[in-house]
């Protein structure tokens, strides 16, 4: 059977599109789709999993011509491409352009950054690449209108499909008791540390919250650019800050890079989720995305993702940079229960929608929709391993047997 190449980075490298391509290989190959990475690599990655099938080096223009001559000689029908501009080399990354020019097989485009006010090189390689592709998908309507406002591109051209939720396998009542955060109302921030996280303006608003049974967990390890060349010294920031401003047992760093599982229970655990994030650019944010369909209460300055994701009352914005705004909105939520689960609500119904094996469907029909002559036939779905029940405590993963069998 012929096969997806997903093109991207890919874990172990530790990156949100890395996450993403692991993500939707997952939910091709547990929809019965059989699919292999090709990895865009930087050289931090030690083994790639045995579904990466071959690497590219990312600053090395003549690998990416020899992977476009080698995908051709391949027995694959379809190609999708995580685009962001910072995992290619060249110009506004302009290397991944002679690889796909090569290309005899549709390709689909999933683009994770789109500018509204685009360099000169980032609007000459994004209306290339939709030039080259077959499809274009995003995961707003928002970016739709940029694409085709901007750049010009055919909005039939263009396809919504939105960023993948993890199916998850756990309870929040379990989540906090593995954790030991029972009584508490926790509100979480996760992903790679770095100064355009804002979560400085998160740790003020803290400041500002009487309750003393609140938590701010902080998930994640500073993000590997970010510690060659400055170090930890932005983690040590915010770690200082909550001392000065006497936030002991209030503000947790929880210094990790999450398993899928890992994550899994944080999300089930929080109560409440915030993106500080300050740049009002930002077109895509799995981060919010996961928060949505754990059911937390999210919290999130007005960047455009966040918009319209939290339309129609799922979820509550505050203004850049404002601690006034995130403390109001916090104790607000905390002294009105029904207000609180009202968003909760909201926000699961929401992200039910969006869980991985659904949009792994959207992600077939669209690819079958290419490849008109494609079997058919129903394929067996192969086994992706799930390491959630091995960070269950014992007694759980008994009373799941137990309920199992």
């Amino acid at each position: 059977m012929k096969r997806t190449l997903i093109i991207g980075t890919y874990l172990p490298r530790q990156c949100g599109i890395a996450t993403f391509s692991h993500d939707l290989y997952k939910s091709l190959v547990e929809n019965g789709k059989e699919a292999e990475i090709m990895a865009i690599s930087n050289g931090s990655e030690q083994n790639f999993p045995k579904q990466v099938v071959y690497s590219v080096q990312q600053h090395e223009k003549e690998e990416y011509v020899s992977a476009g001559k080698w995908i051709n000689q391949s027995d694959y029908y379809c190609c999708i491409l995580q685009h962001e501009f910072g995992i290619f080399g060249g110009s506004a990354g302009d290397y991944i352009l002679p690889l796909l020019e090569q290309l005899t097989i549709p390709i689909i485009s999933n683009l994770h950054t789109v500018m509204d006010s685009p360099s000169v090189d980032e609007k000459r390689v994004i209306m290339r690449l939709a030039e080259l592709s077959s499809k274009i998908t995003v995961m707003t309507d928002r970016a739709i209108r940029v694409l085709t406002n901007v750049y010009q591109i055919p909005r039939s051209k263009i396809k919504l499909i939105p960023h993948g939720v993890p199916d998850f396998q756990i309870t929040a009542e379990e989540a906090k008791e593995y954790l030991g955060l029972e009584g508490k109302t926790v509100m979480l921030s996760f992903g790679l540390l770095g100064r355009s996280k804002g979560y400085e303006v998160a740790i003020e608003a803290v400041s500002k919250i009487k309750d003393d049974n609140f938590l701010y967990i902080i998930l994640g390890a500073t993000h590997p650019n970010v510690l060659l060349h400055e170090g930890e010294s932005y983690k040590n920031e915010l770690i200082r800050q909550a001392a000065s401003l006497g936030l002991s047992g209030k503000v947790m760093f929880v210094n990790k890079y999450a398993s899928d599982a890992l994550l899994q229970i944080y999300l089930k655990a929080c109560d409440i989720y915030v993106t500080p994030y300050p740049n009002v650019n930002q077109m895509s944010s799995g981060t919010l995305t996961f928060a949505l369909g754990a059911g937390a209460a999210v919290l999130s300055t007005p960047y455009w993702y966040a918009k319209d994701l939290l339309a129609d009352d799922r979820g509550c914005l505050f203004d850049f940079n404002d601690s006034e705004g995130l403390a109001e909105c916090l104790n607000r939520l905390l002294s009105n229960p029904l207000l609180m689960n009202s968003y909760r609500n909201r926000a699961l119904a929401y992200g039910t929608k969006m869980s991985w094996p659904n949009v792994g469907k959207q992600q077939i029909e669209l690819i079958r929709s290419l490849v008109p002559r494609e079997s058919s036939g129903v394929v067996k779905a192969l086994t992706v391993k799930n390491e959630f029940t091995q960070l269950l405590p014992l007694k759980q993963q008994s009373q799941r047997r137990t309920a199992n069998n």
